[in-house]
């Protein structure tokens, strides 16, 4: 990839609530790499939040207790997504 062109990794997460000090955690991030304004990758992961999610929660996201079982903990997916952004900026999406 060109160092000189303009290079950032917009991310969007899906939790299940708003709140990390009431427990919500993340259960999916996805993010695509832009350079110059143009989509080069995309990274999108489940993550087993160590709990089970409400129902609310997966008729809100489609993601469900069934598809978290055997994702990566978060730990491991965050390791994979540090890896994916390098040391490019980040853009996050509603955050």
């Amino acid at each position: 990839m060109d160092s000189s062109a303009s290079t950032v990794v917009v991310l969007d997460f899906e939790t299940t609530g708003l709140s990390p000090d009431h427990g919500n955690r993340a259960i999916e991030i996805g993010a695509v790499k832009l350079v110059d304004g143009v989509i080069v990758d995309r990274f999108q992961q489940l993550m087993n939040p160590g709990r089970k999610i409400s129902f609310f929660i997966e008729d809100f996201t489609g993601i469900t207790n069934g598809m978290l079982q055997n994702a990566p903990s978060c730990e491991e997916t965050m390791c994979s997504f540090a890896q994916f952004v390098q040391d490019f900026s980040l853009v996050a999406h509603n955050a």
